[in-house]
């Protein structure tokens, strides 16, 4: 079975967001392990073959969705903008 590239995406993000500190404030999060949970459970469920949690990650990168927000008020908005826009772009 091909691994889902949102899955990959996740993976990257939760990469970033275990180094540093993080910014959610303007987010609907109260902290950044509240996030990495989220997305490690939306990756489980992606993997599993779940539309609706594709769906649900997708919302989160929307332009000024939650990663969105996080990624430009935490200074690493260019990598998001390559991530999304880029290497992950579908």
């Amino acid at each position: 079975m091909t691994r889902d590239p949102l899955s990959d995406l996740i993976g990257e993000l939760l990469s970033i967001l275990r180094t540093g500190t993080h910014d959610v404030l303007w987010s609907r999060y109260s902290t950044v392990e509240e996030l990495i949970h989220e997305l490690e459970t939306l990756r489980q469920r992606i993997d599993d073959g779940n539309a609706t949690a594709r769906e649900q990650f997708k919302v989160l990168c929307l332009p000024t969705g939650a990663l969105d927000e996080i990624a430009i008020s935490s200074g690493w908005a260019d990598t998001w903008v390559r991530l999304v826009d880029g290497k992950y772009r579908s």
